[in-house]
């Protein structure tokens, strides 16, 4: 694989003229390379494209993404704080279907992924010093895992029930060896083509979760329940609390962020319309419908794209922000006084070439890190990441 970077490069061998823009950051004669980049992870194999799922930042303030190609093979990708490549691992193929979320303890990361034949879950340790990856812990009784959530303490599985068809949670002790308790909730329907085809990037993507609130006495679980695709409350304990039922398959909570009490931040989807919420209020113990949240319609937001919502610290002030894909395939940022229904600020990213959300965090700096697939030669699709600097987030709430 070989690092395309966009910022400071004048050609790029393979990419002939290739720019990507930030709309708001404009031209700098005085460009700091550890305080923006915008980086494109080039394969010169034609046959492979590549869908990022999570970046996290390692205890040596590099980063470490892991990605799908060719349907469910996993790749990861380890660059070090300015973007560069430090190396590279396919994982052999009896490993598939890494689901989103990488999970960190005592410094070192995990991430869960499904076996080809058997279907179970495995976690898997990446060893850097290795640049691959090893077996941790297997779960045989876990099959077809498509999220893993992380409180710090307990780690959460959500997984399909195939023989049962029913969605399943699985709470697992601090070393990920030890199953605490677990629960499931009933579809009534055969849905396992579709995860099939979620899981191989060969159909609709389904934004399955799971989230935990602030208080820690609700589990928010995101999946397919009761003939619908579903946002289930669940008491600690793993009892059923409530649920806001999707309208069958086609509408349903797209992503949330648990601010406390009763408000959260969503975003959700009625077929191809995405609607936003920065500060709604959901009853834990209701029966509703997802469709039925107030919400504000945005006719520029692609609805099959991901939308990712994080609490993000701007100034010593709390903004929800919000990451999200245009049809038009910009990357859109949004952000929100936290608790609030006040937009602080809206920046695009991307100008020529199609990009699509995937996932950020925060860099060492106060500035932020950006996941996301580009588009090349309206062919390949390969990872790529942007670094915002402090000055350049500030400015989105300015």
């Amino acid at each position: 694989m070989k690092l395309i970077n966009m910022a400071y490069s004048s050609t790029y061998k393979f990419l002939v003229l290739f720019t990507i823009g930030l709309a708001f950051a404009g031209c700098k004669d005085d460009f700091k390379p550890e305080d923006s980049f915008i980086k494109v992870y080039d394969d010169q194999d034609i046959n492979k494209d590549y869908f990022p799922i999570s970046i996290k930042r390692t205890s040596d303030d590099g980063y470490l993404t892991i990605s799908a190609f060719n349907g469910s093979q996993i790749h990861l990708l380890k660059t070090d704080a300015l973007g560069d490549l430090l190396w590279e691992f396919d994982l052999p193929s009896n490993y598939i279907s890494a689901v989103p979320n990488l999970i960190e303890r005592n410094g070192d990361l995990y991430f869960v992924c499904m076996d080809a034949v058997g279907l179970f879950t495995y976690i898997m340790k990446v060893d850097e010093t290795a640049e691959s990856a090893v077996e941790y812990q297997v779960h045989p009784d876990i099959l077809y895992p498509l999220y893993v959530a992380d409180n710090g303490n307990e780690v959460y599985i959500e997984n399909y029930e195939r023989t049962s068809m029913e969605t399943g949670i699985f709470e697992l002790n601090a070393s990920m060896d030890q199953m605490i308790d677990s629960t499931s909730v009933e579809i009534f329907v055969d849905v396992e083509e579709i995860i099939a085809d979620h899981l191989n990037y060969t159909g609709k993507r389904f934004p399955f979760f799971i989230s935990l609130t602030p208080e820690q006495d609700h589990i928010v679980m995101n999946g397919f329940n009761n003939y619908s695709f579903s946002t289930v409350f669940l008491n600690t304990d793993m009892t059923f609390s409530g649920v806001y039922s999707g309208a069958a398959f086609d509408g349903a909570i797209k992503s949330i962020l648990p601010l406390g009490g009763n408000q959260f931040s969503l975003a959700r989807f009625s077929f191809t319309d995405l609607y936003v919420n920065p500060n709604a209020t959901l009853s834990p113990t209701t029966i509703d419908i997802a469709e039925a949240i107030p919400s504000e319609w945005n006719s520029e937001l692609d609805a099959e794209s991901p939308v990712l919502i994080r609490t993000v610290s701007i100034n010593s002030s709390e903004y929800v922000v919000y990451l999200a894909t245009t049809k038009s395939n910009q990357l859109f940022l949004n952000a929100y006084v936290a608790g609030t229904n006040e937009l602080a600020g809206t920046k695009y990213l991307g100008e020529s070439v199609p990009l699509k959300a995937c996932d950020f965090t925060g860099t060492a700096d106060g500035g932020m890190m950006i996941l996301t697939q580009a588009r090349i030669m309206s062919s390949f699709d390969r990872i790529a990441t942007i670094k915002l600097s402090k000055e350049e987030l500030e400015s989105l709430v300015e």
